[in-house]
């Protein structure tokens, strides 16, 4: 009778055990997910190899993520998406090389400014522009919602044509259809290498450069935490590994 109450006890202790969560996988810790749009047009940022995306801010936002234990998923979109989704709740945070323009912070908070770099104007080499007086009129051809639309626009009687990538902007510059593109100095790099026909006409110093991780407003916390990871990450050494490798300084 002894024998028969123990193996009871024993069945029922075992029964207990499962049910206050030996194997209920309920009560694991699950990993933080984030889903980041970002716009695989513009290298060295953020560009496509093969059906990758891979870029500067590719690996930074992974090791950030990194830092604060999440998990990334990634969705590739035009770059005049990229707020709206954010907005719509499609994405969780954008990283694009985008400037925290004062538009742009009206719809959405931004980080501390992780990478600044000035911008390049490019002509057919066969042109002679040497500054901003000499654009006055002229056809230029930027990427659809970046800062050099904006900067396009404030230049005396010139027509702003857009594209959805700077590629197509490159592309009708080297056919003679526009005068001059203006892209960020460290992506005008690569088309001035691939293309002897074009040149660096002159640089733009423009004090509202840089580029930011956007996300939603009212999130504070999650905002304190990612610049700290972006402070942690300069400090640890890592970020200029990777502005070496990508920017090439």
């Amino acid at each position: 009778m002894k024998k028969i109450f123990k193996l009871m006890m024993v069945l029922v202790a075992g029964v207990m055990l499962v049910s206050c969560g030996g194997n209920d996988k309920s009560n694991e810790v699950k990993t933080k997910e984030l889903l980041i749009g970002t716009n695989a047009e513009y290298k060295p940022y953020e560009y496509m190899e093969g059906d990758k995306i891979v870029g500067f801010d590719i690996d930074f936002m992974e090791e950030i993520a990194k830092s604060l234990g999440y998990t990334i998923k990634w969705k590739n979109m035009s770059f005049e998406g990229l707020v709206p989704a954010l907005q719509g709740k499609k994405v969780d945070l954008v990283i694009a090389g985008m400037t925290p323009t004062e538009e742009r912070k009206k719809n959405v908070d931004f980080t501390q400014v992780y990478y600044s770099s000035k911008q390049s104007v490019l002509t057919l080499d066969s042109v002679m522009v040497e500054d901003i007086d000499d654009l006055k009129g002229a056809k230029i051809g930027v990427q659809l919602g970046t800062l050099q639309e904006g900067i396009a626009g404030e230049i005396e009687g010139t027509e702003v044509k857009r594209y959805n990538s700077f590629t197509g902007a490159v592309l009708d510059l080297k056919q003679d259809k526009i005068d001059a593109v203006i892209v960020g100095s460290v992506v005008a790099k690569p088309y001035l290498d691939n293309n002897p026909e074009l040149k660096l006409a002159f640089n733009i110093d423009d004090s509202s450069d840089g580029s930011a991780i956007a996300l939603r407003k009212g999130q504070e916390e999650l905002l304190e935490e990612l610049n700290k990871a972006i402070d942690d990450i300069k400090e640890s050494g890592k970020y200029q590994e990777l502005v070496s490798k990508y920017f090439n300084n």
